[in-house]
């Protein structure tokens, strides 16, 4: 009984490391002796994230898929339109949509979709 406490108590302390029961250790004596392994399904091979228009503006730096979607719904959806905006007035659209971000970091960016 000592030896099956001190065993889940470490499975509880060191659950982040990896395991070796699937090596050939065998069954503790309270798990069932088997349980019948459901077949292996090949996994599914992950889909690009769909973008809702335009050219992807992720690829600026600073500009990641959250922002993307705030300047998108800003009428923002290429680097050109980027490049042509205005940075206060878009600083201040952003942040009323409730974004975090500085007048410099949108310097930034429209510099950025200038050079692209």
């Amino acid at each position: 009984m000592w030896n099956d406490l001190m065993r889940r108590w470490m499975d509880m302390a060191l659950w982040w490391l990896p395991s070796n029961r699937n090596n050939g250790e065998t069954a503790s004596p309270s798990a069932p002796a088997s349980r019948p392994e459901a077949p292996a399904q090949p996994k599914a091979s992950p889909s690009p994230t769909p973008q809702s228009s335009g050219t992807d503006l992720t690829g600026i730096k600073g500009i990641g898929p959250a922002m993307q979607k705030r300047l998108e719904k800003l009428g923002v959806t290429s680097p050109a339109q980027l490049a042509a905006a205005d940075a206060d007035r878009l600083t201040e659209q952003l942040k009323a949509g409730g974004a975090v971000v500085s007048r410099n970091r949108v310097v930034e960016w429209i510099q950025a979709a200038g050079q692209a």
